[in-house]
């Protein structure tokens, strides 16, 4: 192959590109009726397409200012949801209103806390059938395989019966309250309580 050969392939790949802008050579098929009817079609899908889209978009906007308007009224809020929608047991009433207390900034609240605690572990022994007129003669009485958290509940009803009876002005610490309340939560839970 001579060098005028290669001259004349590179002039005709040359000439066909500029066919495209032309409008004349093998590559000027889109100025053909068979590319307008191609290109028509392709418009009206795209047209749809973009319609479909721009209303999906208006939606999804809609969607989104109304759920930040309901968030900003407090309508959103997934805690308050949830609350409405699963209805609270009795027992778990009880122990909304004694971990509230225990969140408070007060101790007194936190003793308020522990000794409502020890009113739910009262009714719980209670329900047992166990001899005795007080509760430590209950838990006396409590067979230890019926009551795999009888030492939580011992420890926790001390503590209760320390503060129900707390001649000497000793402190309560949030930690301690909370260390009380989780003994009666081990107990609760051993119940089916929470």
């Amino acid at each position: 192959m001579g060098i005028d050969t290669l001259f004349y392939l590179l002039y005709r790949l040359i000439h066909s590109f500029t066919g495209l802008i032309t409008g004349e050579g093998p590559l000027a098929f889109w100025k053909t009726e068979t590319f307008a009817t191609v290109l028509w079609w392709y418009k009206l899908f795209a047209g749809i397409v973009s319609t479909i889209l721009f209303c999906a978009l208006v939606y999804v906007a809609y969607k989104m200012i109304t759920l930040s308007m309901k968030v900003k009224e407090g309508e959103g809020n997934v805690l308050e949801q949830t609350k409405t929608t699963h209805a609270l047991s009795p027992g778990e009433e009880r122990w909304v209103r004694i971990t509230e207390k225990l969140n408070s900034e007060r101790e007194a609240d936190w003793k308020l806390a522990i000794l409502e605690a020890d009113a739910i572990l009262e009714d719980i022994v209670g329900t047992m059938g166990l001899p005795g007129m007080s509760m430590g003669d209950k838990l006396k009485n409590v067979e230890r395989s019926d009551f795999l958290t009888l030492e939580s509940a011992w420890e926790a009803h001390k503590a209760r019966n320390r503060i129900a009876h707390d001649t000497d002005g000793v402190p309560l610490s949030h930690r301690e309250a909370q260390r009380i309340i989780a003994l009666y939560e081990n107990v609760f839970r051993e119940f089916k309580y929470l």
